[in-house]
Parts: C-alpha cells; sequence; structure tokens
C-alpha cells in the first residue's frame, strides 16, 4: 500500500514539475510580446 502512495506522489510531483516548466514558457513568451509591443509603441 505504501508504494501506491509514493507511487502517487510521485506522480503529482512530476506534474507539479510540468506545470512550472510550462509556466516558465509562457512567462518567457509573455514577456517578448510585451516587450515587442512597448517596442512598436515607442
Amino acid at each position: 500500500m505504501a508504494s501506491g502512495i509514493f507511487a502517487v506522489l510521485d506522480d503529482i510531483a512530476a506534474l507539479m514539475d510540468d506545470v512550472a516548466v510550462a509556466a516558465k514558457v509562457a512567462t518567457k513568451k509573455t514577456a517578448g510580446i510585451l516587450g515587442d509591443d512597448l517596442a512598436v509603441n515607442a
């Protein structure tokens, strides 16, 4: 039973890691778009 709990925790940790990476990529893309807009408006 304990191994099942650890497997679930491991899955959750992997998902959190994926979410963190996706958020980082989204932040970089958003920052790039905002930078482009500022350059165009300047």
